[in-house]
């Protein structure tokens, strides 16, 4: 049923890699790279490579909201500003990991980072709102267009020379944990995931002011709410971080 409400979601089996830059960062590698197919808008990647050798178990490392998309995960700090996100979120996790030894993919949800566009055209609506009303107008559901990007970036992950395939994990914060939870709950490539502050329910958020168009599955409260995808990650583990302020 969740299949059904999502809609097409599956990642092309014909596509590109086209490398945009490749920078020695000291600790680990980062790979600037864009997947490209026929019919499809490129989608952004980092990939981050660490210094020990040989095949090592992957990451897919999902981004929340924010205004620097894929790259905070990335650890890309070069302005005041990107070093104050990261520092208040510890939103460098994909760093951090690259740093111990996996190697990371995240790639850029729409519509954050370099794949927002114009901020200003949105007038101060919820970019999320806005591209959730234009997908439908479309047939499509904007969460299942990034579980689609995160999808088509597990399996370049999967397929990269240095990762063991068999040890593939996701993490995410907020956007991004709820993002790991349907990834991980959809694709038996995951073997673990750990979602940060994303264990709450639609039941609970639609009582308020709600606009996240991002995390937003027509129809689900018709079958069930955030723990029925999460238990469909089951026997596979996962760790849920929820704190006090979340």
């Amino acid at each position: 049923q969740l299949r059904l409400l999502l809609g097409s979601f599956e990642p092309p089996a014909r596509w590109e890699i086209v490398r945009e830059r490749k920078l020695d960062l000291g600790d680990h590698q980062r790979e600037e790279l864009l997947l490209r197919a026929e019919g499809r808008r490129d989608v952004p990647v980092h990939l981050l490579l660490p210094k020990q050798n040989g095949r090592r178990p992957g990451v897919l490392a999902l981004h929340g909201h924010g205004a620097f998309g894929h790259d905070a995960v990335a650890g890309i700090d070069s302005s005041p500003e990107r070093q104050s996100d990261i520092a208040q979120q510890r939103y460098d996790y994909g760093r951090q990991l690259a740093r111990n030894g996996y190697v990371v993919a995240a790639p850029c949800f729409t519509p954050f980072g370099r794949r927002l566009g114009d901020r200003a055209a949105y007038r101060g609506e919820d970019p999320c709102a806005v591209t959730f009303a234009r997908m439908q107008l479309f047939g499509k559901v904007l969460m299942a267009e990034n579980l689609h990007d995160a999808l088509w970036t597990l399996v370049l992950l999967a397929a990269h020379e240095r990762v063991d395939a068999e040890r593939l994990g996701c993490v995410g914060l907020s956007l991004g944990g709820r993002m790991t939870m349907l990834t991980a709950a959809l694709s038996p490539l995951v073997k673990v995931a750990v979602a940060s502050g994303a264990l709450n329910v639609m039941q609970e958020r639609v009582r308020g002011r709600y606009s996240c168009g991002a995390q937003i599955i027509p129809g689900l409260l018709r079958y069930g709410d955030v723990p029925e995808i999460a238990s469909l990650i089951a026997p596979r583990p996962c760790l849920w971080e929820v704190g006090q302020r979340d």
